[in-house]
C-alpha cells in the first residue's frame, strides 16, 4: 500500500504539491485565528464550601460548621483530599479532585452533601459551593490619588465600566475596597430612656424600609399597579423611619434615638500605592479572550484615564502580557537561529538543493500543527513556542534520512523517479518506527498530574502534531520534490567550494571515524567496558553532589513582595506604622541601586501596600503586605531575592511582628512545608514550636514561619446563679450582648451594584472597654440588670484560626531557601533524619506530611511511575515487532541508559542542577536518542539480506549511516543550542529540558556510532557460543541473525508455493 502510494504522488506530483499549499495556506490562517495565553488553558480541580457564621469565633466555625461538612463529605468518590479553615466568622472548606476524575459529578455530589446537612447553627448564613475558577491574569491596574476613599470608589467603578466595554475585557474585579454598610449606632442611655431593645429597632427598620406590591386594579381603561416604595438608599432616609409611637401619638423616629452613618465595614481592607489611597482592579481574561488584546485594550484605556484626570493616577501593575512577549520574543529569537543552525548544517553536509527540500519539512511541519491547534482550541503560549523548539531540529530527521537514502541511489545510478521511489520506500519502516517511538515517548506527558504537569502536555501535544505532519512531507511531498528536482535531475557541476566540503566529510568518515570504529569491532570487549566506566563515573558526580538535584528551579519575576503578621488584635494603625517603615527602607534601597546603576533607572517602580491580609493567609488588623513594583528583569540585571536581602538586612528585626517572609514563594509552592497532623491540640503545638526553633537554626534556611497564630484575646462569659435563678439561658444573655457589640443586622438592600448590610448596634464610642460591657443593661421578663449582676468574665487568649487536612487538625511550618539554588531534597533530607525523628520520638500522636515543592513532586513522580513504564513497554515491543527480534530491541534500549549519563553530564557542563524538568527532558529523550538506533539497525539487517558478512555488515552500515545520524543529531542538538545558551531570565525555566534532550543526544549519538556496532557483534558472539557443540564447528555468525533467519524463511515458503 505505502508503495502504491509513493508511486502515486511520485508519478502526479501535482497532488504533493496541492497538499503541501492546502497545509501551508491552512496553517496560516490558523495561526492568525489562534488566541494567546501566558500557559495553557487548565481544566479545574478545586471544589469550594464557604460558610459565613457572623460573629462566631474560630472555635464556634469549627465546631458548627466545619466538621459537620468534613462528616458528610467522607465517601465521596473522586476526591483526594479535604483541607479546611476556620476563622472568625467564616468556615470555609476545600476539596482537591483527583485528576481523572469527573469535577462536576463530584461538585453535584458535594452539594448534595451540604444541603443534606440541617443542624448549622441558625446565624450562619447559607453555604456558598463552586468550582475552581480557571482564570489567566492579565494585570493589575492601580487608581491612587490624595482623595477620598468613596471618591475613589465612584471613579474605579466608572473606569470598570470603561474596561468592560472593551470587546477583549469581560472580568474585572475589585481590591482595597471593603463593603459599605449602614450603621445605626445607639446609645444605652438612649435605650433605656425610651424602653428600647436592639431587636426591637432592627424589626422597625425590617417592617418599614420597603418596596412593596399591594395587588393591582383593573378599570374600564387600564390596570393600576399597587406599590409602595418606601425603601431608603442613603442615612438621611433611614434617619425618618418611625420605630414607635408614644401614648400621646408623638412618633418616635430612628433619627431622634440613634445616629445613623454610611461608612466602610468595620474591616480592614485597604490598599495604598505610594503612600495614598488606592483601589485595585484585577483583570483576567476567559478562555475565549486573547491575553495581549486584553493587555492593549487596558493599555489604552490607562493612557485615556491619565489624560483626563490629574488628581487621581491610574499604573499597571502585575503585567503578565511583559513576561509572555519577553518570552514569545525570546523563543521567536532563539527558534530563528535555531532554524538557521539546523539549515546550515543541512547546506554543509547535503547538495543545497536536497537540503532545500528537506527544510521544507519545518514550515510544513509547523502550519500543520496551527490547524490541529486551532481545531483543538488550544492556544500559542509559552510552552507550547519551547516545544516547537525542541521538535524543530528533529522534524527535518526524517527528510533527511529519505532525502539523503534518495540521493545515495542517484548516486549508484538509478534515474530520479526509480531513486525517490525506492529510496523512500526503503526507509518508510525504519522512520516510521522512529516517529512512533518518539510520539509515544511523549504520550505520558498528557497523564501527568501536579503543577507541572497541568501544561506540560503542551510540549507533547506540539511535538507529536509536528511529527505527523513531518511524516506526511517525507513520504508524501518529498519523494515527489525530488524526482522532478533539479538536484536529481541534471547532473549539473558542483561547485569547488561544494566538492572540498564533501571530499573532506568523506576523508574524515573514511580516514578517521572508519579506523577507529574497525579498531573498536576488533576489540568490541574492551569498548564496551568503557560505557560502564561512564556509568560509574556519573553515579560519582551525583554522589559526590558535584552535580546538584532539586525539585523545582527558581523562577523570578518583577515583583517582591514582605509579608508580615502582627500580635492578632493589634489595631490597623499599628501594622500600619510598620509597613510605613519597610516601605520607607525600600526607597531607600532604590536610591542607592539608581547610583550603582549606569543608566540611573529606578528599580523599584511603585510600592502597593495592603493592610487587612496578606499572601500567607493571615487576615485582620494585625496583617498586610508590602509589594515592590520592580523594573522588568532584562533591565533590573538583579534577581529580586537579592533586592529583598537588602530589604530584610536594612529592615532588621521587627519586634511586633510575629511572622515575617520576604520574597517571592515559588510557584511550585514553599521548598520546606511541613504539616503536623493529629487529633490533639496540645502535642500537636508542642511538636510546632520544637520544630520551629530547629528550622529556624538551619543555615540554609529563613523566614520560617507557622500557620498557628495565636488569636486575639477573647472575653469568656460565664452567668451567675442569680441569672439562672430568673430562668435566662446564656443564649439569652449572649444575644443581647452580640447585638450591642458586634450588631443586629437588620436588613440587606441593593443600591445600584452595592449590597449593603444595616446594622443596628452601640456607637463606636460605647464599645472601647471592658467596663462598658460591665454596665451594659441586660433586658428580662423582670426588669433590666447591669450585666456584672447577671454574668462575670474572663480574659483568655483566643486562636486566630483552625486548620484540618483530612479531618485531622493541621499545624504548618513553612521555611524559605536563603540561597535560591540550594538543594531542597537535601535539606529535607537532613529535617527528616536529623530534626523529625526526635519530635515524633517525643509526641507519638504526631504525624508529619511534607506540603509545598514535595508534595508536587511526589504527585509528579506518581503519575510518572505510572505512565512511563507502560510507554517504555510499549516502544519496547513496538521495535520488536518490527526487526522481529527481541535482542536486536533490546541492544536499540540499551543504549537509554547511556544518554541519560549525558544528559545528566550536560547539566554539570551547564552549571544546572538536575530538577522535575530535566526529568520530563530525559523522558522525551527516550523516544528521540532511539531513532538513529532504528536506523543503523535496519541497515545492518538490510546487509544481512544482500549477502554480507557480519563483520563488514556491522562496518559497512555504520560508515553508510554516518552521515544521516550525524546530521540528524547536528539538526536536533544546534536547534536547540541557542536556547541553553541563553542568559535571559526568560530562558531559565526552560533550559533543564533542552539540556536533558541535546546533551543526552549528543553523548547517545557519541555511543551509538561506536557501542551499538560493537554490541551487536558481542550479542551475536554469545549466541554462537551458545550454539556451538562442545566438540565441533560453530555456525556461521551471521546466521544466526534474524535478518537471515527470515530471508531463508521467506525463500522456503516462495519454494513450497
Amino acid at each position: 500500500m505505502m508503495k502504491t502510494m509513493v508511486r502515486f504522488f511520485v508519478r502526479y506530483p501535482i497532488w504533493a504539491n496541492t497538499i503541501m499549499c492546502a497545509i501551508l495556506g491552512f496553517g496560516v490562517l490558523s495561526f492568525f485565528k489562534m488566541t494567546y495565553s501566558f500557559f495553557p488553558e487548565m481544566k479545574p480541580s478545586m471544589i469550594y464550601v464557604m460558610v459565613p457564621f457572623p460573629g462566631a469565633s474560630p472555635t464556634e466555625v469549627e465546631e458548627g460548621i466545619v466538621l459537620k461538612i468534613e462528616e458528610n463529605l467522607e465517601g465521596i468518590e473522586g476526591i483526594e483530599r479535604i483541607t479546611s479553615l476556620s476563622r472568625e466568622n467564616v468556615g470555609q472548606v476545600s476539596i482537591e479532585v483527583l485528576s481523572d476524575a469527573d469535577l462536576y459529578r463530584v461538585l453535584a455530589d458535594v452539594k448534595n452533601a451540604v444541603d443534606q446537612i440541617s443542624s448549622f447553627p441558625v446565624d450562619a448564613e447559607k453555604a456558598i459551593i463552586y468550582e475552581q475558577k480557571v482564570l489567566t491574569r492579565v494585570m493589575s491596574v492601580v487608581l491612587y490619588g490624595n482623595t477620598s476613599l468613596f471618591d475613589l470608589k465612584k471613579i474605579a467603578e466608572s473606569f470598570r465600566d470603561d474596561l468592560l466595554g472593551s470587546e477583549h475585557i469581560s472580568q474585572v474585579m475589585f481590591g482595597g475596597l471593603p463593603a459599605i454598610e449602614f450603621s445605626v449606632e445607639l446609645s444605652e442611655e438612649k435605650l433605656r430612656r425610651y424602653g428600647l431593645t436592639f431587636s426591637e429597632v432592627a424589626q422597625a427598620i425590617r417592617e418599614w424600609n420597603l418596596n412593596i406590591s399591594g395587588g393591582k386594579i383593573e378599570t374600564d381603561r387600564e390596570e393600576l399597579l399597587i406599590r409602595s416604595y418606601q425603601r431608603s438608599y442613603d442615612a438621611e432616609s433611614l434617619r425618618t423611619i418611625p420605630v414607635r409611637a408614644g401614648d400621646n401619638g408623638q412618633v418616635i423616629f430612628i433619627g431622634d434615638i440613634a445616629e445613623v452613618k454610611e461608612k466602610w465595614e468595620d474591616r480592614p481592607d485597604r490598599v495604598y500605592y505610594n503612600g495614598q489611597n488606592a483601589v485595585v482592579l484585577s483583570v483576567d481574561k476567559t478562555r475565549t479572550e486573547d491575553i495581549l488584546k486584553s493587555a492593549d485594550a487596558i493599555v489604552e484605556q490607562i493612557e485615556k484615564f491619565n489624560d483626563e484626570h490629574e488628581m487621581i493616577k491610574a499604573v499597571k501593575i502585575d503585567d503578565r502580557t511583559i513576561s509572555l512577549r519577553a518570552r514569545i520574543q525570546l523563543l521567536a529569537k532563539n527558534g530563528l537561529i535555531g532554524l538557521a543552525l539546523v539549515l546550515l548544517v543541512l547546506g554543509f553536509f547535503l547538495n543545497l538543493r536536497l537540503a532545500g527540500w528537506v527544510s521544507l519539512g519545518i514550515p510544513i511541519s509547523f502550519t500543520g500543527l496551527f490547524i490541529v491547534s486551532y481545531l483543538a482550541d488550544t492556544t500559542i503560549n509559552v510552552i507550547s513556542c519551547f516545544g516547537m523548539i525542541v521538535v524543530i531540529g528533529i522534524l527535518v530527521d526524517d527528510g533527511i534520512v529519505v532525502g539523503e537514502n534518495i540521493f545515495s541511489h542517484y548516486e549508484k545510478g538509478a534515474s530520479a523517479l526509480q531513486a525517490a521511489i525506492v529510496g523512500t520506500r526503503e526507509m518508510i519502516p525504519p522512520v516510521f518506527t522512529s516517529v512512533a517511538t518518539t510520539v509515544i515517548a511523549f504520550l505520558p506527558f498528557f497523564f501527568l498530574d501536579g503543577f507541572l504537569g497541568k501544561f506540560i502536555w503542551n510540549v507533547a501535544f506540539v511535538v507529536i502534531m509536528s511529527l505527523v505532519f513531518s511524516l506526511v512531507e517525507a513520504f508524501v511531498i518529498l519523494p515527489a520534490h525530488l524526482a522532478h528536482s533539479k538536484s536529481l535531475i541534471t547532473r549539473h557541476k558542483v561547485s569547488k567550494i561544494r566538492t572540498l566540503i564533501e571530499n573532506a566529510f568523506q576523508g574524515f568518515i573514511h580516514k578517521a571515524y572508519a579506523p577507529v570504529l574497525k579498531l573498536a569491532l576488533q576489540h568490541k570487549w574492551v569498548t564496551l567496558v568503557f560505557p560502564v566506566f561512564f556509568l560509574f563515573m556519573t553515579v560519582g558526580l551525583l554522589k559526590g553532589r558535584v552535580i546538584g538535584v532539586t525539585f523545582f528551579p527558581f523562577i523570578d519575576g518583577d515583583t517582591m513582595p514582605v509579608n508580615i503578621a502582627l500580635e492578632p488584635g493589634t489595631q490597623e494603625k499599628q501594622t500600619l506604622n510598620v509597613l510605613r517603615k519597610i516601605e520607607d527602607e525600600a526607597w531607600k534601597i532604590n536610591e542607592q541601586l539608581k547610583k550603582e546603576r549606569p543608566d540611573g533607572l529606578d528599580v523599584i517602580l511603585g510600592i502597593k501596600t495592603e493592610i487587612g491580609r496578606n499572601s500567607k493567609g493571615n487576615s485582620g488588623s494585625h496583617a498586610g503586605s508590602v509589594t515592590l513594583q520592580l523594573l522588568p528583569g532584562e533591565i533590573r540585571q538583579l534577581a529580586s531575592f537579592e533586592i529583598a536581602n537588602r530589604l530584610r538586612k536594612n529592615v532588621g528585626i521587627i519586634p511586633e511582628a510575629v511572622n515575617t517572609s520576604f520574597g517571592r514563594q515559588g510557584v511550585f509552592g514553599k521548598p520546606v512545608s511541613i504539616s503536623l497532623l493529629g487529633d490533639r491540640e496540645e502535642p500537636l503545638k508542642r511538636a510546632k514550636e520544637e520544630l520551629m526553633e530547629a528550622l529556624s537554626g538551619m543555615e540554609q534556611l529563613k523566614d520560617t514561619t507557622d500557620s498557628s497564630l495565636s488569636g486575639r484575646r477573647e472575653i469568656d462569659i460565664r452567668l451567675k446563679p442569680l441569672a439562672k435563678s430568673m430562668g435566662l439561658t446564656l443564649r439569652d444573655v449572649m444575644k443581647q450582648v452580640k447585638d450591642g457589640f458586634f450588631g443586629r443586622q437588620a436588613q440587606r438592600i441593593q443600591r445600584g451594584r452595592d449590597e449593603i448590610r444595616i446594622w443596628v448596634r452601640y456607637r463606636d464610642e460605647d464599645r472601647v472597654s471592658m467596663g462598658q460591657l460591665e454596665k451594659m443593661r441586660i433586658r428580662t421578663a423582670r426588669g433590666e440588670f447591669p450585666f456584672n449582676q447577671l454574668a462575670t468574665y474572663r480574659v483568655k487568649q483566643g486562636v486566630s484560626n483552625i486548620r484540618h487536612l483530612n479531618k485531622k487538625k493541621e499545624l504548618k511550618v513553612e521555611s524559605e531557601l536563603k540561597d535560591v539554588e540550594a538543594s531542597v531534597p537535601l535539606i529535607l533530607e537532613e529535617i527528616e533524619t536529623t530534626i523529625l525523628p526526635d519530635i515524633l520520638a517525643k509526641y507519638p500522636s504526631v504525624r508529619v506530611l511534607f506540603e509545598g515543592q514535595s508534595r508536587q513532586q511526589r504527585k509528579e513522580a506518581r503519575s510518572m511511575k505510572a505512565s512511563f513504564p507502560l510507554a517504555f513497554i510499549s516502544m519496547f515491543i513496538l521495535v520488536v515487532l518490527v526487526f522481529r527480534s527481541p535482542t536486536q530491541a533490546f541492544l536499540v534500549f540499551s543504549l537509554i541508559p547511556l544518554a541519560i549519563m549525558g544528559a545528566i553530564w550536560g547539566h554539570g557542563i551547564q552549571g544546572i542542577k538536575l530538577n522535575l524538568l530535566s526529568i520530563y527532558g530525559i523522558i522525551a529523550l527516550t523516544g528521540i536518542v532511539v531513532n538513529d538506533s532504528i536506523v543503523l539497525v535496519d541497515q545492518i539487517n538490510r546487509n544481512l539480506r544482500q549477502g554480507m558478512k557480519l563483520f563488514e555488515s556491522v562496518l559497512e552500515a555504520s560508515i553508510s549511516r554516518f552521515r544521516p545520524i550525524l546530521l540528524t543529531t547536528l539538526t536536533t542538538v544546534f536547534g536547540l543550542a541557542p536556547l541553553m545558551l541563553e542568559t535571559s531570565r526568560q530562558a531559565q525555566f526552560l533550559i533543564p529540558m533542552a539540556t536533558s534532550v541535546a546533551y543526552g543526544l549528543l553523548f547517545g549519538t557519541f555511543i551509538l556510532l561506536f557501542i551499538l556496532p560493537c554490541g551487536f557483534l558481542a550479542i551475536n558472539r554469545v549466541k554462537v557460543f551458545l550454539n556451538t557443540p562442545l566438540r565441533g564447528k560453530g555456525p556461521a555468525p551471521e546466521s544466526l541473525e534474524p535478518a537471515v533467519i527470515e530471508m531463508k524463511s521467506d525463500r522456503l515458503f516462495k519454494d513450497m508455493e
